[in-house]
């Protein structure tokens, strides 16, 4: 089976997912598809989310996408329509403020591993997050413009190279640069969260677990509040399940400022924090 060009091994799983996923898809869109799977495969491996999880979001600019499938970005938007069609992709752009003005600083991207019934999307939370700073990435040339423009000169059409994609949805600059090594680190992740909604219904309970896990740890309390998380992740399922209402990101981001009020010398119970929190939140009275 001849593979993109590459050896690359998650663009070899990619590839084969693509094949069993849509069959029929024309050589365009099966090409851009296999570069966002086998992206989404690197991004749940770095982010240590379940085996088991049907599904990955990520950010990366369209033209940096569009380098690693080696296309022209305008043919990437003509074959994006036909993934979303048949529920395999979502993609929304993503905004930022930069020198006071709305800026577009580049795309987030869900991704489908097979195909199922479930809506894919990406939810409102990833739209809110702060990926990337702007400002920083054009004092310091790295914007998908720069990266296009170093680029152009040696991309040939129909190779495919992750790199481009890679430096996007893996490596955010920060004082201590992530290395290639730690992706395969393992932590406890509180991401583990956004597992619970993307895997099948009949293996929630050991990813629920686990995400319970992570977050007892997230807010130092050992062990002895992970039935009470526990609880509160299978009560989000239902009320997604029965209402497609997803109170995940909320939940998140509710334990990361707890993190942060912990870290800042704030509170002395983590938990006590979030449980005050947790009654006044909407999926809470709601429910």
């Amino acid at each position: 089976m001849v593979l993109l060009g590459t050896a690359d091994n998650s663009l070899q799983v990619a590839h084969e997912i693509g094949l069993r996923a849509a069959e029929c898809l024309p050589a365009g869109p099966r090409r851009l598809y296999t570069v966002l799977v086998a992206m989404g495969l690197e991004v749940a491996q770095e982010k240590q989310y379940s085996n088991k999880v049907t599904e990955v979001t990520f950010f990366a600019p369209a033209e940096s996408v569009s380098l690693s499938v080696g296309c022209h970005v305008s043919s990437l938007y003509r074959w994006l329509p036909t993934l979303t069609a048949l529920n395999l992709v979502a993609a929304k752009g993503h905004f930022c403020t930069h020198n006071g003005q709305t800026k577009q600083d580049g795309t987030v991207w869900t991704v489908k591993f097979r195909q199922s019934d479930k809506r894919v999307r990406v939810g409102f939370d990833w739209l809110k997050k702060s990926w990337r700073c702007l400002g920083d990435d054009i004092a310091a040339g790295r914007t998908a413009y720069q990266q296009k423009r170093e680029s152009y000169p040696t991309t040939q059409k129909a190779t495919t190279n992750l790199s481009y994609v890679r430096r996007w949805a893996l490596f955010v600059p920060s004082k201590n640069p992530i290395s290639n090594d730690s992706r395969f680190s393992k932590r406890v992740d509180l991401e583990s969260i956004f597992d619970v909604p993307a895997v099948p219904k009949q293996d929630r309970a050991d990813t629920i677990f686990e995400a319970a896990k992570a977050i007892s740890s997230a807010i130092q309390d050992g062990n002895t509040s992970q039935r009470f998380f526990m609880a509160v992740l299978w009560n989000l399922c239902r009320i997604r399940d029965r209402t497609g209402a997803d109170y995940f990101g909320q939940l998140h981001t509710m334990i990361c400022r707890v993190r942060a009020d912990i870290d800042e010398g704030f509170c002395r119970s983590g938990f006590a924090l979030l449980y005050s929190r947790l009654k006044q939140a909407d999926f809470v009275r709601s429910s």
